[in-house]
């Protein structure tokens, strides 16, 4: 439930915590941005009780009988709870956005998230050293793999999506990912989405991810994009890069390594029993009847129908999870920061929000 004031832009939001507690907090929320998913989500910046500092993604008021839009908001907050459940008390809970609460009954749902750590790869104007190249390159590699323990796929790994705060990655945008084996369907921007994903044939597969790791890592070391469909024209020159991700940029996913293989070139000594998700979660059998009865609510529930589209409207944007850039975004000058809001930053310096780093 969320109660908004106008006037002072304050709110009282009433949320369900990831241990399944309702709780309420006073809000001051910041105005609408874009974010790199889907439309018709929307986010804003957050401070809870005073100080904290959070991102909400939320589903407008008009958009609530947008059966697809309400459907890929539930997707993106149980992909953030399967990650944070799986991960939260491991060494690997940096990796992930942390949900903070939701509220899929609220007349706008929404998802709250903590606020994000450093800024966004794409804000990083001068680059980054070979060693950090190494972290940036070991962690996006771990993060698609610990995900395809959970049985995701993220589909839209991209500059902006990727923060880095001088010590590891986070990786966010969840909103685009989806269920290991789901049919492909066309969606991401060249060159980070994988040819097969941008055709939308075959099923959903981490090596996706992979490639998109390796385009994001390829950017990040040239300052350009590369080759949408295979390997870039430069690679031979770029060792480090070379050494251990050329084979990701093969056009078809069985022709790339999995994460396990190309995790144990870049962590030799990695047990890779500690990579698979956490324990069981002994609430999991009442969360699923609790869906289910979720689930049979909703489909009863007559909302209201969006306001009918204007003639002189434009067609809704196609599905891009990896987002859109701006126009001549490929022709820009190397390093040049763009300004996303989820995964990427408010403005070009990627900094506003930062609370210890940033979204």
């Amino acid at each position: 439930m969320e109660r908004k004031e106008p006037a002072d832009n304050k709110a009282e939001l009433v949320f369900v915590t990831p241990q399944g507690a309702v709780h309420r907090a006073q809000a001051v929320l910041g105005p609408d941005r874009p974010r790199l998913v889907r439309p018709p989500v929307v986010g804003r910046q957050v401070r809870l009780d005073g100080d904290r500092r959070g991102l909400q993604a939320r589903l407008p008021v008009a958009e609530v009988g947008n059966r697809a839009a309400y459907s890929l908001l539930e997707a993106e907050i149980s992909a953030a709870l399967a990650l944070h459940r799986a991960y939260a008390g491991t060494r690997f809970r940096g990796l992930f956005p942390v949900p903070v609460g939701h509220d899929m009954n609220a007349a706008e749902p929404f998802v709250l998230y903590a606020a994000p750590r450093g800024r966004p790869l794409s804000a990083l104007t001068h680059g980054v050293s070979t060693g950090d190249q190494r972290v940036i390159e070991r962690d996006l590699v771990l993060a698609v793999r610990l995900m395809a323990s959970a049985g995701l796929v993220h589909q839209g790994i991209v500059p902006p999506a990727v923060r880095w705060d001088g010590q590891g990655v986070q990786l966010w945008d969840l909103g685009s990912v989806t269920r290991t084996g789901r049919t492909r369907t066309p969606c991401g921007m060249a060159p980070y989405a994988s040819p097969e994903q941008r055709a939308g044939v075959g099923a959903a597969d981490p090596r996706d991810a992979l490639w998109s790791v390796g385009q994001v890592l390829h950017h990040l070391v040239t300052g350009r994009p590369g080759n949408p469909d295979g390997p870039p024209s430069d690679l031979a020159r770029h060792h480090t890069l070379a050494h251990t991700l050329a084979p990701v940029f093969a056009p078809r996913a069985v022709d790339r390594p999995t994460p396990d293989e190309l995790l144990g070139r870049l962590m030799p000594d990695t047990d890779a029993a500690l990579l698979t998700a956490g324990p069981p979660d002994p609430l999991e059998p009442f969360r699923r009847d609790f869906d289910e009865v979720m689930r049979r609510k909703h489909a009863s529930l007559r909302r209201p129908p969006g306001p009918p589209p204007s003639a002189a409207a434009p067609p809704p944007p196609p599905y891009r999870p990896g987002g859109e850039p701006p126009s001549g975004v490929e022709q820009a000058p190397r390093r040049r920061p763009l300004t996303w809001f989820y995964g990427g930053g408010v403005g070009t310096s990627g900094n506003e929000g930062n609370e210890g780093g940033r979204r």
